[in-house]
Formats: C-alpha cells, structure tokens, sequence
C-alpha cells in the first residue's frame, strides 16, 4: 500500500509541473515564463538597446537552454558575446555549435571563420577537461522478487507456490570521475570509471545479485564527419557481491552509437554492441566448473528522432538482440520497439517512454519444465523528470550558481507475460537520484 501512495503522489507531481505557466506580458513579470521565446527575445532586444549587455546575455543564455536546436538564437547569443568580448565563452559556445547535427553547412562556415579568428587572437591552451560526479538513489520496488502474477511457479513440471518478497526499498551511492581531450572542434575523447556501493533494505529472497559493490569504467571517442556524429565506445563493470551463494561477474565489451542528420528537425541513430559476461565460481566442485549464467550478448538498432517547436522530440527505435549463453536455456533471440516523446520544460527534461520486447528463448529449461518453450512478452513503461536543482529550485541558485547539482524522478513498470509461470510478472519502481558535480579542470 505504501509503494502506491508513493506512485499517486509521484504522478501527481509530474502533472503539476507539465501544466502550462500562466504569465502577463508585462516587464515585471517577464522572467516568470522562461519559455515564452518571442515575450523573451523582445525583453533581451530592450535590454540590448539600453545597453545593458550582461542582462540579454543572461536571458539570451535561459533560452539557449530552452530550444537547444534553434540556430537564429544561438546567432544572436553570439552577436552580444563578441560586444562583451567574452573569449572563453564565445569559444564553447562556437565549439558547442559545431558538434551540434543540426547546425547547418552555412552556419558551420561563419563558425569556423569566428574560431580561427580567435585562435589567432588568444595563446594555446590546453584542452583537457575533468570533472568528478557524488551521487546517491533511492528505489522503492513493488516486486523485487519478481514473484509472479499468479503466486505460482514450475519446479520440474511441478505447480507449487511463488515464495519471495515483494515491497523493498534499495539504495545506491557512488562517485565516479571524467578525464577527456578535446582534440579539435570535432572530436574529442574521454575515460569514465567509478564505484557504486548496492544495498537492500530487507535484504531477504531471491534478489540477493542487487547487494553489490560496483566497479565500472568506460572510454569514448567522439567525431563529427559532416552530417554524422560517431561515437564508439568501451565499457567493462565487475561487481562484487556481498553474499557467498551469488557468484561474482565481470563484463566487458564494445559499440557505437551513432547519429545522421537528415536536416534541422530530423536524424537517425543507429548502433550496435557486444559484450562478454564471465561469472566467477564459487564452488571447487569440478561438475560446477561451467556457470550457466555466462554469455556472449549482440546487439543492434535504428532509429528516427523528430524534432518539433524547438523542445519537443518523438523517437522510435527497433533493437535486436541475440544472448548466446552457455547453457543454451538462459540464451535468446529477442526483437524490441521503442516509442519516445521528450519535453523540455523551464525546470528539467520530460521523456515518456513505451517499450515492447519479445525475447524467444533457445531451448527448455528441464530444471523448470521439460515440455514447455520459454517465450516472453514484456511491456514496459517509464516516465522521467530530470535536470539542474536550480531548474527546480530556482533560489538554490544562491548555493549553486554554477548548477552543478542534477536531480532525476523516474517510474518504471514492467508487465511480463511468459509461456513459464514464473516469468510472468508486474514490477515497478520509483525512483529518485541526486548527484553534486566537481569541476576539477577545464
């Protein structure tokens, strides 16, 4: 009962802050409807033309955050940096833009003069950035056991009771650091590694794999070749886990996600992975030497995102996945439809999201039934809220004036209809994350 107060309250939430601001054009009240580009832009020309150049910069700098795609906008941003002689920001902004998809071929080449002029202008300097993440979550489940709808479950062939728990709360904190280069204004590379601590409140059933200490790391290169924005990556995670009868794993792989932009409101993505699973053994028993849990998973997709009104987007995506594992019952083939709409909003990022995935498994598990194939259907859907405190709080801005304090509300269910009584199953989640960030260097 407790988990569904928590999800109507969240709900609740999330409808008051997508209602409509409600704003008078007046120049008192005009910061109160940051998204109203037009009330807006006739504040900043006012204010340009009385001269007051830190204020449209200030206002012009709210927008840019508020339609990130809009090229006329960023322009006039630029136009009052150069009248500041703002260096520094004009350079990240000018790079910015240049790694954007949707900045167009003549924008780039206006871009590209302004740089070079800038370059020309100032001494080298290095282009090292590094920044580390403190960030704690809290997840309240209404099914981490995942028992089953029915109650029930096969044990070789055998009906008998699902047993395990239901409502849990899990936590999570972790630090991680960044170290990356830019290399020129289109491409650049970075490291990412860090340590996640995993804990349950009850801590009792079958979900004993969720109390972990978490070690990952990845490396990223990324590079703009006119309208594609390619990034490949690396990724390994080893967690440790905190009880003895749940063996510890190692993970490592390779992909890429990748953009082409079709034009200022449209691109599509594609990618692909591999990744390697290898579990640890705990027993010295030679018949247990081969973990059945380990695998070889592929990867892939495509997509299309469309862009509407500056701060709307629709994505869809298809995905395939093969897991090869070895024993030949935890492997499938599965195919999943992605269906998204994000909204960017005065006070954080909106996205809403359906996905459907069939996965069909390779081979009965005799161990559960000896007749019955596995195949699952599973429908999930999540919505999320996300930004900068500030956006939310606007008077913490006194204690983060630079904003380097992000929040995330998420909620997740997940109904899974299964051909095995104990795959078929209803989870959700709530969820709620904070994480403070530390400039190291730029």
């Amino acid at each position: 009962m407790k988990f569904y107060y928590k999800k109507i309250i969240f709900f609740f939430f999330v409808i008051f802050c997508t209602q409509p601001l409600l704003a008078e054009i007046t120049f008192e009240e005009i910061l109160e409807d940051p998204a109203d580009l037009e009330l807006n832009l006739k504040y900043a020309k006012e204010q340009e033309g009385l001269g007051r150049y830190k204020t449209t910069l200030s206002t012009l700098e709210r927008l840019n955050m508020l339609y990130p795609v809009n090229t006329d906008l960023k322009l006039y941003l630029i136009s009052i940096l150069l009248k500041l002689d703002s260096a520094a920001k004009l350079q990240l902004m000018l790079e910015t833009m240049m790694q954007d998809p949707n900045t167009t071929d003549e924008t780039r080449k206006y871009i590209e003069k302004t740089l070079a002029t800038i370059r020309e202008q100032s001494e080298p300097k290095g282009r090292w950035f590094a920044f580390a993440d403190l960030s704690y979550m809290q997840t309240d489940h209404s099914n981490i056991d995942g028992v089953s709808k029915s109650g029930k479950l096969y044990a070789k062939d055998v009906i008998d009771d699902f047993v395990g728990l239901k409502y849990d709360k899990a936590y999570s904190r972790g630090a991680s650091i960044t170290v990356g280069k830019n290399l020129d204004q289109t491409s650049a590379f970075s490291l990412n590694t860090g340590f996640n601590i995993n804990t349950q409140n009850k801590n009792t059933g079958r979900n004993l794999e969720g109390e972990n200490d978490l070690a990952f790391a990845s490396l990223t290169y990324s590079k703009i070749l006119n309208k594609h924005y390619l990034m490949p990556y690396l990724f390994y995670s080893r967690p440790n886990q905190r009880h003895s009868i749940t063996a510890d794993s190692n993970t490592k792989g390779v992909g890429f996600n990748n953009t082409y932009s079709l034009d200022n409101t449209s691109d599509i993505t594609y990618g692909s992975s591999f990744s390697s699973t290898i579990f640890n053994m705990k027993s010295s028993n030679e018949e247990d030497k081969v973990d059945d849990g380990n695998n070889l998973t592929y990867s892939g997709n495509v997509g299309f995102n469309f862009t509407f009104s500056d701060i709307n987007l629709i994505s869809t995506k298809l995905s395939l996945t093969k897991k090869e594992a070895e024993a030949e019952y935890n492997g499938y083939l599965g195919h999943g439809l992605n269906v998204g709409y994000t909204r960017i909003l005065p006070f954080g990022n909106l996205k809403i999201e359906k996905n459907y995935q069939r996965n069909i498994f390779d081979e009965k598990n005799t161990f559960i039934h000896s007749t019955i194939d596995r195949k699952d259907d599973i429908e999930t859907s999540q919505i999320q809220l996300s930004g900068r405190i500030i956006q939310l709080i606007p008077f913490l801005k006194k204690i983060d004036p630079k904003g380097l304090f992000f929040y995330n509300l998420k909620y997740n269910e997940s109904d899974s209809e299964s051909t095995l009584l104990q795959n078929s199953t209803i989870r959700e989640t709530v969820s709620f994350n904070i994480t403070k960030r530390f400039s190291l260097y730029e």
